[in-house]
């Protein structure tokens, strides 16, 4: 049996290979009936303005405007067409109440050849609307952030204004018009082209296949400025009220402001100066607040660069009441000025100590070193203590001087102080009495 299988075997190889090729050949020549579906085929919408003449749009929904197509013809012919031989189309005036139409398709190559030609998505759907018309500002937005030490400045779009038309529904939600610039790392000022992007009022963007936008892109300029911290100083104007008084220091905060420009103004600016007409303490009794803008002292061409901040500034002007205390000052300390020539003066309480009353803040009446205390007495307007007929000027004798103190800054003496002066000649000089000042005018 085994002989008779293997007998021949190469005959046998060759009948059956003859047998395969002589079945195609046979296959072939018959040329049979065959399908084949094509997908992607885009429906063609006739007459249009059957719905736009209305002020009406429309929109396809459930992607039914675009279909697969079944073909049914000989192999022969199926091999030799493609998706782009098949055509579709939907009349939009054959509309129906449900607002669906008949989707027609045909090829347009071999068309007589075709046995069937059948659409797997027998309707278009449409939806109706509305037509509605809205402008929207476009408002320029950046992203990213420039170079260290520059902020983004102002911005100019070649268009601030587009107008949007489709769908009430869609429009109803239009919010806003949005142009995006990226300015990272940027250390000069920036052009570039960027498209119109529309968002609801969620902030959520909006698909505009279905509107028509006046304007889709715009070209926009950034500027870029650069950065620098500046101090912040201020005065003030005005008196406390009586028995007080300022201590001279001023609270100021922030104390530093970074500020951001370009320019001769933007370079010279060392520091923002708030006049002391803007603080006025006439009357005050305690410290007191300003709350300023430091917007309002800026040239021109320079600007606050931090987001975050207003430009708010808070200025306390410290104001404390006046205290009083007794010192005794060495009449030492007390020199005369303007001594008729010929004559000498001397302090009848030469070697003594003169109590006065000052007047400070507590802070500075502590802190006094009551050797800073000097007086001085003009002699040309001392009064004689006796009157002699028929004498004019100066005459040797006791006089009465008014004292003029010198004193720190931020104490007073109260009230006024009187000293005797003795005019004499110096070859008669009493006593131990003591030379006040060298002769410095005439009689």
């Amino acid at each position: 049996m085994k002989q008779k299988l293997t007998n021949n075997l190469g005959l046998k190889l060759i009948s059956v290979v003859l047998a395969v090729v002589v079945w195609l050949i046979v296959v072939s020549i018959d040329d049979p009936v065959i399908s084949r579906t094509f997908n992607g085929i885009e429906v063609e919408l006739l007459n249009t303005d059957a719905i736009t003449s209305q002020g009406k749009v429309y929109e396809v929904t459930d992607g039914s405007d675009n279909i697969s197509v079944t073909l049914s013809a000989k192999r022969s012919v199926l091999e030799k067409i493609s998706r782009d031989h098949i055509k579709a189309s939907a009349d939009l005036k054959e509309m129906t109440i449900l607002n669906s139409v008949a989707i027609d398709v045909r090829t347009t190559r071999y068309s007589d050849m075709i046995s069937t030609i059948t659409p797997l998505t027998k309707n278009l759907k449409i939806n109706i609307e509305d037509l509605e018309k809205k402008q929207l500002s476009i408002n320029v937005e950046t992203v990213g952030n420039p170079a260290k030490g520059y902020v983004v400045g102002s911005n100019s779009p070649s268009v601030n204004i587009t107008s949007v038309s489709g769908p009430a529904s869609v429009v109803s939600r239009l919010s806003r018009a949005v142009a995006t610039v990226d300015v990272s790392g940027a250390l000069s000022d920036i052009r570039a082209s960027s498209k119109v992007v529309l968002y609801d009022g969620n902030g959520d963007v909006v698909n505009v296949s279905s509107l028509t936008l006046g304007v889709t892109e715009i070209l926009v300029d950034v500027s870029i400025l650069e950065t620098k911290e500046v101090p912040v100083s201020a005065s003030f104007k005005g008196s406390p009220a009586d028995g007080y008084a300022a201590l001279g220091t001023l609270s100021i905060e922030p104390e530093t402001v970074l500020l951001a420009g370009s320019g001769s103004a933007f370079d010279s600016l060392t520091e923002i100066v708030i006049p002391p007409d803007a603080i006025s303490i006439d009357g005050a009794v305690q410290n007191t607040l300003f709350t300023l803008d430091v917007n309002d002292y800026l040239p021109g061409g320079v600007r606050l660069a931090g987001e975050d901040y207003d430009g708010t500034v808070e200025i306390i002007v410290h104001v404390g009441q006046l205290e009083t205390m007794p010192i005794d000052i060495p009449v030492a300390n007390i020199t005369v000025e303007n001594v008729p020539a010929g004559y000498a003066a001397a302090f009848a309480e030469a070697g003594g100590m003169r109590r006065i009353e000052v007047q400070g803040l507590h802070a500075e009446l502590a802190a006094l070193d009551t050797s800073r205390i000097t007086g001085t007495v003009d002699a040309s307007s001392m009064k004689p203590r006796e009157e002699f007929e028929g004498m004019e000027g100066f005459h040797a004798g006791a006089y009465d001087g008014s004292i003029r103190w010198s004193t720190p800054a931020g104490i007073t003496v109260v009230g006024s102080s009187m000293i005797e002066v003795d005019l004499y000649f110096p070859a008669e000089a009493p006593q131990g009495a003591a030379i006040e000042a060298v002769p410095q005018g005439g009689e």
